[in-house]
């Protein structure tokens, strides 16, 4: 495999014309077909077996572009491959190159044009990649690397290989999953979501692998399949130390408010969520899901809040005010103020009706802690309270059923268990 320089040829000046004026944004090119493949129509290639890719395949295309996102620098990227990934059509998608001793030279920012007819696509130790390549040319260095998925969630990925395989993903608030004393990256190590694991892998020669995990953390790494032996499993590749942002989980004292609870909405952290549109909002308690309702500050509202905040969902709309992350110990109470916003002529649509609900899959399903609650005089702020005994990892909901007027919620308290 041989390295080209940028050279005033035609089709190669077309390509870099393309990549220098989008740098990952998407490009409407009319005329004579594109060059360019999109690297989710070379993925769709491979279907169980070795396959030469020929310019047939590629529609007349002949070259791949994109971003290396694994980096050589620290020692954990894979030994001869450069992971690079790809936005074309409104996709970020990956795919790992076979380059031998070439690939030390392309460091995460790195933009490259790879030609990629008469190569193989086949997966080599469980990884999807190309071998064969005859040409790769860096365009620039130092180029933003987008994160592809952002979760707390594991299952997304796991579920979702063919989109996330050999993209940066970042898992927020991972455990790990069986902590020790001075743990450390070195080989695998499992990190957990409270019901999913996915698995670190980190050389015994890279940079970081003394380092010790933190307690719970925001891992931004690629996911790749690895096989040893005869076992294929997902992996998430750190590239640094700097893709590990540390958290501290709180200390277990049953029976004692967990950390920032009561959450009052008092305490938003911006960008604050002022209107319906959007989806969650951030407060010292964690991210809460905020589909059709936002933290208001209104003279208006006078009965159904504590202080200046209080969360106000909006009238007819089924949906739920969510914890987007769960708590460690369990629960041995739980409560919260609900109530009707304003009181008077705008609130014709009574009874409101809401179910307060918990979740130990981090969110898949969801469970009742008793029958349904109602907001039948707009002039009462209620109170509920649930005496729980729920051991291990829990996050809570209320949940807006459609009918009925806007809803006001404040003052969540969880207790550990």
């Amino acid at each position: 495999m041989k390295t080209k320089k940028i050279v005033l040829i035609p089709v190669l000046l077309y390509i870099l014309v393309v990549i220098l004026a989008s740098c990952e944004k998407e490009v409407k090119v009319t005329g004579k077909p594109s060059p360019l493949v999109s690297v989710e129509d070379v993925r769709a290639l491979y279907k169980d077996s070795p396959h030469t890719i020929t310019t047939e395949d590629l529609t007349g295309a002949n070259y791949i572009s994109g971003i290396v996102i694994s980096d050589p620098a620290n020692g954990n990227a894979p030994d001869g491959l450069v992971i690079m990934q790809s936005y074309r059509r409104k996709q970020l998608r990956g795919i790992a190159l076979a380059l031998g001793a070439d690939a030390a030279q392309y460091n995460a920012g790195d933009s490259i044009v790879v030609k990629i007819t008469g190569g193989t696509l086949d997966r080599v130790n469980g990884t999807l990649q190309i071998s064969g390549i005859s040409e790769v040319t860096k365009v620039s260095s130092n180029n933003p690397q987008k994160v592809n998925l952002a979760t707390t969630t594991f299952t997304g990925l796991i579920n979702n290989m063919k989109t996330y395989e050999s993209t940066l993903v970042q898992l927020k608030s991972a455990i790990v999953a069986n902590p020790e004393t001075g743990l450390t990256y070195a080989g695998d190590v499992d990190i957990s979501d409270w019901s999913n694991i996915v698995t670190l892998h980190t050389a015994a020669s890279a940079s970081f692998a003394s380092e010790v995990l933190p307690d719970m953390g925001d891992y931004t790494g690629i996911p790749i399949f690895q096989t040893v032996g005869s076992e294929t499993k997902l992996v998430l590749l750190l590239r640094s130390i700097d893709d590990v942002v540390g958290q501290t989980l709180e200390p277990h004292h049953p029976d004692q408010l967990y950390a920032n609870f009561p959450e009052t909405w008092e305490n938003g952290i911006p960008p604050l969520k002022t209107g319906n549109a959007g989806t969650s909002a951030l407060f010292p308690t964690g991210e809460w899901l905020m589909t059709n309702m936002y933290p208001i500050k209104s003279n208006n509202i006078t009965v159904s809040k504590h202080g200046t905040y209080t969360v106000m969902i909006a009238a007819n709309q089924e949906t739920s005010l969510t914890m987007n992350f769960n708590l460690p110990y369990g629960a041995s109470k739980f409560s919260f103020y609900y109530g009707a916003p304003v009181p008077g002529s705008d609130n014709k649509d009574l009874p409101n009706r809401l179910i307060a609900e918990y979740s130990q899959d981090s969110g898949t399903t969801w469970t009742a802690l008793g029958p349904e609650l109602q907001v039948t005089d707009v002039n009462t702020f209620y109170y509920q309270e649930y005496i729980l005994d729920i051991k291990g990892p829990v996050r809570f909901r209320i949940h807006k059923l459609k009918t009925g007027d806007r809803l006001s919620i404040d003052d969540i308290a969880v207790y550990q268990n």
